[in-house]
């Protein structure tokens, strides 16, 4: 054997000096029983002279100055067989097998319990790494090398079956996107068993798998699968039913038929406006949003014994009902004194105090105490929608423009004046309205009284049976209530609009409800979102501090100009959309990893008429 080089005299005399071997089975014998070992070749590492262990194995190190928060860390024999199948394709298993080995002789673990962790995570076993250790103990590193080659490369089971590999990732992914959480690496395994035999055309002679379950859980997190809760994941349920994909594919035409309509926003890093040429349009986005003083940052900075106490309650709520507006002036809707001076005097009730609502100055922009005030419902959204459309004809900058207001269709929101389940059939039973309102097939308005002004039954209400006879509807008097209301249904007399929707047409503002659980086209939702993640950071739990955080957080908002990104982002989900995306790939593509692990579920869909 030529000599060894100094680098190699060094090093074996490094390791001599940290290691000495013992292979005396008799001295190994008469030890004492704590320490013995099985009739195995045995590794027995002298540690005195390296670091004194005094392992106290009764000790509870959860307590105490000597505690360690960290050894609660919870790590199973799946985990650490994952990590080493990583590991063993950079270094090769045999000389990771001896690291390991030598590691945990070195703690004391006794032979038995190193050989059962070996072999539970794929390792070579404590006969083979004893060998292999005794050989680079003894110094004969190069020797140790020369048979450490497999840490070089060679072909893996997917080089040599490439088109397997694409089949298996297929059948993984789809398996992961079922709703059923019944999906196991051993079915991937099984999967590529199958397909290994189709492929090679032979036969299977045994049970023995051609690819490891332990192999096929490396290769799904190598695909990029993940085993978490199964919470943490996108909420979809209903975004791709077949009502609501009509009722987005509605919205979506009547906004793109009229972009260049509106006020748009540029791409790039510093977006800038697009000014409409001609019949220009203002886009209103209005949603509401409930603060709670005891929410905070899900993560801060502390330091051990400095770390000040913390409320768990969710403490007072505060519930907020803004607009943003898609207009050089915005994002926040308000009028000058002098604006609002001239609408005061038009609408006196302007400048009264509501009994519930706190309104900002000069806006609509509306407040309320929940538990104490009471709640949104639908009554305080129409006076607060009334206040805006009374206030907007008053804004200088609107003049001239056409203004559509988007909302979602929670039921606060969609409540209609009047439904045909409200009514019962004969005459002076149950009626909700005092007239029926709509437009005949000739585009004639018409309005038909749901009383008797005259004759015996006068005063009465006329029930659904006798208004059938006045819309010249055919029926047998002898029908029941069941039949009656679901034939009337289909009148244009009964598929009236929402209460918000006549409001709106009073003041000659158009209002247009978006798609059931599409948050992302409401692009006030971004709003709420920074406003936030503003008061939590800052907040100390405290009602008054909330407070004045949120006031602080909307000009925060308005500085950032963080409104230009949130209506940029809405146009190019309208143009993905008619492009065919799904709610899926929108949420992939323009919101990434901000998307929510769950959407609010909103109940109603209105507005199915976007003309």
């Amino acid at each position: 054997m030529p000599r060894k080089s100094n680098k190699v005299s060094k090093a074996l005399n490094a390791a001599v000096n940290r290691w000495k071997l013992k292979v005396d089975l008799k001295q190994q014998d008469a030890s004492s029983s704590s320490s013995s070992l099985s009739s195995s070749p045995s590794l027995n590492v002298e540690m005195g002279s390296i670091v004194d262990l005094d392992y106290d194995e009764t000790k509870d190190e959860s307590k105490g100055e000597g505690g360690n928060k960290n050894s609660k860390l919870k790590i199973e024999l799946p985990i650490i067989g994952d990590l080493f199948e990583i590991c063993k394709s950079a270094c090769g298993s045999r000389n990771l097998s001896v690291l390991i080995y030598t590691i945990l002789r070195y703690l004391n673990i006794t032979w038995r319990d190193t050989d059962g962790l070996l072999k539970n995570i794929g390792a070579y076993r404590c006969e083979n790494a004893h060998k292999r250790a005794e050989i680079f103990i003894s110094g004969d590193i190069e020797v140790f090398q020369e048979e450490g080659r497999e840490g070089k490369y060679h072909e893996t089971f997917y080089d040599m079956f490439p088109e397997l590999e694409a089949d298996a990732k297929l059948f993984a992914i789809e398996s992961c996107s079922h709703k059923s959480a019944d999906f196991t690496a051993i079915d991937l395994a099984n999967f590529i068993d199958e397909k290994f035999y189709e492929l090679t055309q032979t036969s299977k002679l045994d049970d023995a798998l051609v690819r490891s379950v332990e192999s096929c859980r490396l290769d799904l997190r190598r695909w990029g699968a993940k085993f978490q809760p199964n919470t943490q994941r996108p909420y979809f349920e209903g975004h791709e039913r077949q009502d609501v994909i009509t009722h987005r594919q509605e919205f979506i035409s009547y906004f793109l038929q009229r972009k260049d309509l509106y006020y748009t926003i540029t791409d790039g890093d510093q977006p800038v406006w697009k000014i409409p040429s001609h019949n220009p349009s203002i886009l209103i986005f209005h949603d509401e949003s409930t603060f709670k003083s005891g929410e905070m940052s899900a993560k801060r900075w502390t330091v051990e014994g400095h770390t000040p106490f913390f409320s768990k309650g969710r403490g007072r709520s505060y519930m907020i009902s803004d607009f943003i507006v898609q207009h050089p002036s915005g994002p926040f809707f308000s009028l000058s004194d002098a604006e609002y001076g001239k609408a005061v005097k038009k609408f006196p009730s302007l400048s009264s105090d509501d009994d519930v609502l706190i309104y900002i100055r000069n806006s609509a922009t509306a407040g309320i105490n929940v538990g104490i005030e009471g709640y949104f419902d639908n009554g305080t959204i129409l006076s607060q929608f009334e206040r805006f459309f009374q206030l907007i004809s008053f804004k200088q900058d609107f003049k001239g423009h056409d203004i559509v207001v988007v909302v979602d269709n929670a039921r606060t929101h969609s409540a209609r004046e009047y439904s045909i389940n409200e009514f019962s059939k004969g005459i002076g039973t149950k009626c909700p309205a005092d007239s029926i309102d709509y437009v005949d097939h000739t585009g004639k308005l018409v309005s038909i009284s749901c009383s008797f002004t005259t004759g015996e039954y006068r005063g009465k209400t006329k029930g659904l049976l006798q208004l059938a006879k006045e819309l010249k509807v055919p029926v047998r008097h002898s029908i029941n209530l069941a039949e009656l209301r679901a034939l009337l249904a289909q009148h244009p007399a009964f598929q009236n609009v929402s209460k918000l929707e006549i409001l709106g047409k009073k003041y000659n503002i158009k209002v247009i409800f978006c798609p059931k659980f599409h948050c992302e086209l409401n692009a006030i939702e971004g709003l709420w979102c920074h406003m936030k993640q503003y008061v939590r950071k800052k907040s100390d739990q405290t009602f008054p501090t909330m407070l004045r955080l949120i006031s602080e957080s909307r000009d925060n908002f308005k500085e950032r100009k963080i409104h230009m990104k949130l209506f940029r982002r809405f146009w190019r989900s309208i143009d993905a959309y008619s492009q065919g995306k799904s709610y899926a790939e929108v949420l992939s593509l323009f919101f990434g990893q901000a998307c929510k692990s769950d959407v609010v579920s909103h109940r109603k869909i209105t507005n199915s008429k976007l003309k």
